[in-house]
């Protein structure tokens, strides 16, 4: 292969030569107009140095997850509700991040030994599935309730098709129909060997994928088979719904065992057929639609190369070609989310650590209107006082209510309650006073100004009454 932007270098000079022209080569480095020959050469600062302005996402944040040094993120979701995104590890531990900084919001542990396989956020919590436990849990770590059954074997998936109803799959025969107000089951489905692996909702069905390759799609009422595809002569990998499309990607089979399918299977749930493949320039292994757009869909490889294409318009050829490559540092991708408003896209790896990449916004977010998120009350900092300052005063420290009493209180034994008594009339207007029936009338003395009153004096506490009050035993 000739390199025609590498013509200029002969290797045949040698040491005198180059000694010669050091001088030279100094001052071609030192020039910055100097550029290579050659229409294909780009300036390393354009390649590395700066961002590349057409991209439409970068790689924001990067972070070790909790138990990230012993375990794999096993799969990572956005929250629907709050400007949350979570994580679930090998070693059954869940975590939660808040916004496009990614500040840990709560973390805690589900299972001691089962990994995280789904996390589905609800209005009031979240559930977490795991082997064979279904945990539900508030967003702050309090843990409401734990469903476990001999039915639960090996679950992989689950789906919440009514705001009651919760679709629980995975390598087994049964599809277990969870009632979530109750919180018990309330059917089972036969589903074959196979099992179901992966659960889609679509407007009008419930697409359930299995290993082996086949999506069924069922009646959302009966969960009745309604019509099959056969996607993969392999396995199935990963596939997704949107609108009326159905995207998959999977493994074939061939002379040296499964390979992973470069093509992209397309399916019309309108006339349930199948669409032209979509060839991918990375091996897919998930896949998501953007739910920003009708048909455009992210795929990932098990290496971290993420390509961006439209299923519709996948056959012409645009004129950038949107390929992405997150820096896992050779670690296998094992999970991958996009949130509901196609701007932030999350990652979670063998070495447990979780990849943001985000759009050139200044701000992204994970919804288009998010609850608030409740937050632990700030502590308050007080400011310090010096030892010796006389002139700060006490009431600066707020005092706690606590209800118990406090050190400083006095014993019952040192206090007495001593009340006002009812000031005496001036014997002069007594003296003066006239009556007219049982109203008496008499001049003021003018003893005191208008604005002025006697003073009564009543002490609360004994140490503040004069000694004549009261004596010490």
């Amino acid at each position: 292969m000739d390199y025609p932007v590498l013509s200029h270098y002969d290797p045949s000079v040698t040491d005198e030569t180059a000694g010669s022209g050091g001088d030279e080569q100094e001052l071609l480095w030192g020039d910055s107009n100097y550029v290579l020959p050659g229409d294909e050469y780009v300036p390393a600062s354009e390649q590395f140095g700066e961002e590349f302005i057409g991209a439409e996402f970068h790689e924001t944040r990067t972070l070790l997850a909790d138990g990230g040094d012993r375990f794999g993120v096993s799969t990572a979701t956005f929250d629907t509700i709050e400007e949350l995104m979570w994580m679930g590890n090998q070693g059954g531990h869940v975590t939660s991040y808040y916004g496009s900084g990614v500040q840990k919001y709560t973390s805690f542990q589900v299972h001691a030994t089962q990994e995280v396989r789904h996390i589905h956020p609800l209005d009031e919590g979240i559930l977490v599935l795991t082997q064979s436990i279904l945990r539900c849990q508030l967003r702050r770590g309090i843990p409401i309730f734990t469903h476990t059954s001999s039915n639960m074997v090996d679950m992989q998936c689950m789906l919440q098709i009514s705001p009651t109803r919760m679709l629980m799959g995975g390598h087994q025969e049964k599809l277990i129909d969870f009632n979530l107000t109750r919180g018990k089951e309330t059917g089972l489905v036969r589903v074959g060997e196979n099992g179901c692996a992966i659960l889609r909702q679509h407007n009008r069905l419930i697409c359930a994928g299995n290993p082996a390759g086949r999506i069924d799609l069922r009646d959302p009422n009966t969960l009745s088979i309604e019509h099959t595809f056969d996607t993969h002569s392999g396995s199935l990998s990963d596939f997704d719904v949107q609108g009326n499309y159905l995207v998959t990607c999977g493994f074939s089979n061939s002379r040296q065992g499964l390979t992973v399918d470069r093509f992209l299977m397309a399916y019309d749930l309108r006339q349930m057929r199948a669409l032209s493949p979509v060839t991918t320039l990375v091996y897919p292994l998930l896949l998501k639609f953007l739910p920003s757009y009708s048909s455009r869909l992210a795929v990932v490889s098990p290496l971290g190369q993420m390509q961006l294409l439209d299923t519709i318009y996948a056959n012409v050829q645009p004129p950038l070609t949107c390929l992405y490559q997150v820096a896992t540092n050779g670690a296998m991708i094992l999970s991958f989310d996009v949130s509901s408003t196609s701007q932030c896209l999350c990652f979670g790896d063998s070495a447990g650590s979780i990849h943001l990449m985000s759009t050139n916004t200044s701000e992204p977010q994970f919804n288009t209107f998010s609850r608030p998120t409740e937050f632990a009350d700030p502590v308050e900092s007080l400011q310090p006082i010096a030892f010796d300052d006389d002139l700060t005063p006490f009431s600066t420290i707020p005092v706690m209510y606590t209800g118990h009493p406090l050190l400083s209180d006095w014993p019952e034994e040192l206090l007495k309650k001593i009340y006002r008594k009812t000031p005496s009339i001036d014997p002069e207007i007594l003296r003066t006073m006239k009556m007219q029936g049982t109203i008496g009338y008499a001049p003021n003395p003018q003893a005191f100004r208008r604005n002025q009153v006697r003073k009564q004096y009543s002490p609360k506490f004994l140490q503040y009454s004069p000694p004549s009050l009261f004596k010490l035993p």
